[in-house]
């Protein structure tokens, strides 16, 4: 009886491990992710602001804090801490070469957990480390930045300048483009169709053309475009069926016939 007792009970314990070991698994450790730029480039004897922001699934309560801690450059030893942040309060480092030089420029709310440094000196090259907990997110890797105090001739230079000219060469490029398609689109276009110039003059008309200044909107319509093709010149004919080779004698003529020669 003794025996069988002890049997159960340690499958119970089994049990609970297995049921503590996949409660686990569901549900893993929270975890804070702190982002901050790698290296900055300030100029000596002016202000930076050290950009710092957290990602966590928890609410921003008063528990959440931000601490900064400095490592001079060449020192592989134990960085010193700065400042710290918590319920709205801030509190400044034991490291006196930051003393009054450190002030809260991040907002809690919009997850941003910056500083500013007012009066850079080249003793502030190092590596700056912004650490964030907002339980239950405790655990996170702190996000580290560099930073290089140089003179003012050494900073490089910005990228603005850069973008806004390619910016600017893009839309000259597009404006340059749209004209050339255009041209071309007009190029290809099809010309308007000529209608020429009708004339229609019966065998009456042509008798009483004589001593007479014929009138061109009478007999006559012409629609000729100034893109159209050079008129061609007009053949008269008169057609001879007297039959005789007399030069004296009575010619019967037919009405007088002209065509219109256009050339293509």
């Amino acid at each position: 009886m003794e025996i069988r007792v002890r049997i159960i009970t340690h499958n119970h314990a089994l049990l609970c491990v297995f049921v503590a070991f996949f409660i686990a698994g569901l549900f893993p450790a929270a975890a804070i992710d702190v982002y901050s730029p790698a290296e900055v480039f300030v100029e000596n004897g002016t202000s930076a602001t050290l950009a710092c922001s957290f990602k966590s699934k928890e609410v921003v309560s008063s528990s959440t804090s931000v601490s900064w801690s400095f490592l001079p450059e060449g020192d592989t030893g134990t960085s010193t801490t700065i400042f710290y942040h918590t319920s709205g309060q801030t509190y400044p480092g034991s490291l006196p070469q930051f003393k009054s030089r450190v002030e809260w420029a991040g907002d809690m709310n919009k997850k941003d957990a910056s500083i500013r440094v007012m009066q850079m000196q080249f003793k502030d090259n190092g590596t700056f480390i912004c650490d964030v907990k907002n339980p239950p997110d405790i655990t996170g890797q702190p996000s580290v930045t560099k930073v290089r105090v140089v003179m003012k001739e050494s900073l490089p230079h910005t990228s603005t300048a850069v973008i806004v000219c390619a910016v600017i060469g893009v839309v000259f490029g597009i404006i340059i483009i749209s004209v050339i398609i255009y041209l071309i689109i007009r190029r290809h276009e099809p010309g308007h169709d000529y209608e020429g110039c009708t004339s229609v003059e019966s065998g009456s008309s042509l008798n009483s053309r004589v001593g007479k200044k014929e009138s061109s909107t009478e007999n006559s319509r012409c629609s000729s475009p100034s893109t159209a093709p050079v008129q061609g010149p007009v053949i008269y004919a008169q057609l001879d069926h007297s039959g005789s080779k007399n030069s004296s004698s009575f010619h019967k003529m037919e009405p007088v016939v002209y065509a219109d020669i256009r050339k293509n």
